[in-house]
């Protein structure tokens, strides 16, 4: 573990993501936040550990903008910013939610950023990841809302956004623990729905699933990204990347990320940081 590395990438995340956050604003495109937040990691020395995500109210994840897609916040949306900076492969993972113009929905949001801060109470060289689960679903329900059952927060290595280690957000009895040496990123999302999210089409992000033998146009995107996500609109060095694109995910050496959502009536809040486990304990490097 290159613990200097995770920090840094953590420092510049955090920066990117309270960039982001004033960015999002009524009539604001997504693809304008998302390109100007990837910008900033770049400029600040680091490059985007995958595509900015913008999931907006009954959508959880996995969804990036493309260019001249049209969308644009409106008053009323419930954003979650979910965006990682990498160095050298050592990753950062934050996200927050951000209510554009309204506070309707400040209640659900409290809810995922209060049960964050006390899963981050109670980390410990040791803990089981099943405590943590339980300490976020009781503060979520405590407030009135359900968390997402089938999402969870992950393990974090060289190069691999999710590594190993499930951090739910409910006690689901496992018995695996946190120990020193790992790093991780616990991500509690919060719904007034029965917190389960479904796959919907594709969030316009990829990852390659086959590493050997490629030519052309898949050997670059290996050179670029290597085993983490990256967006459709990241591969415009090639004028043909939507049939390439849609083609690797036909021979099955691309994977095409679907949207996760809630059912359409339903709303989801996010708020993730990403820690790095000591011996003497935590460092939580995006905040």
């Amino acid at each position: 573990m290159d613990l200097k590395k995770y920090v840094e990438a953590g420092k510049i995340g955090k920066e990117a993501r309270e960039y982001g956050i004033d960015l999002i604003k009524e009539g604001v495109s997504y693809y304008e936040v998302a390109e100007k937040v990837e910008k900033y990691i770049i400029d600040a020395g680091a490059f985007p550990a995958f595509p900015v995500n913008i999931s907006v109210n009954n959508v959880a994840a996995h969804y990036t903008p493309v260019k001249n897609d049209g969308l644009a916040f409106k008053r009323g949306d419930v954003v979650k910013l979910d965006l990682g900076a990498h160095i050298d492969g050592y990753i950062s993972d934050t996200a927050v939610t951000v209510e554009v113009g309204t506070n309707r929905w400040e209640d659900l949001i409290e809810a995922s950023s209060s049960a964050l801060k006390e899963a981050l109470k109670a980390l410990r060289p040791g803990i089981e990841v099943r405590e943590l689960g339980r300490i976020i679903e009781n503060e979520i329900k405590m407030r009135g809302y359900n968390p997402v059952y089938n999402l969870t927060g992950h393990g974090l290595a060289r190069y691999d956004l999710h590594h190993g280690i499930s951090i739910p957000n409910y006690d689901d009895g496992s018995r695996a623990t946190l120990r020193p040496g790992m790093a991780f990123a616990i991500e509690p999302f919060a719904t007034n729905g029965k917190g389960q999210v479904r796959n919907g089409k594709g969030g316009n992000i990829y990852m390659l699933l086959r590493f050997m033998n490629l030519s052309g146009f898949y050997e670059e995107l290996y050179r670029r990204f290597r085993t983490l996500p990256f967006a459709a609109r990241w591969c415009d060095f090639h004028e043909d990347y939507e049939s390439l694109l849609s083609r690797g995910v036909k021979k099955g050496f691309l994977y095409h990320f679907p949207i996760l959502q809630e059912r359409r009536k339903y709303v989801v809040a996010q708020t993730e940081h990403t820690v790095v486990m000591l011996d003497d304990g935590p460092i939580i490097t995006t905040e």
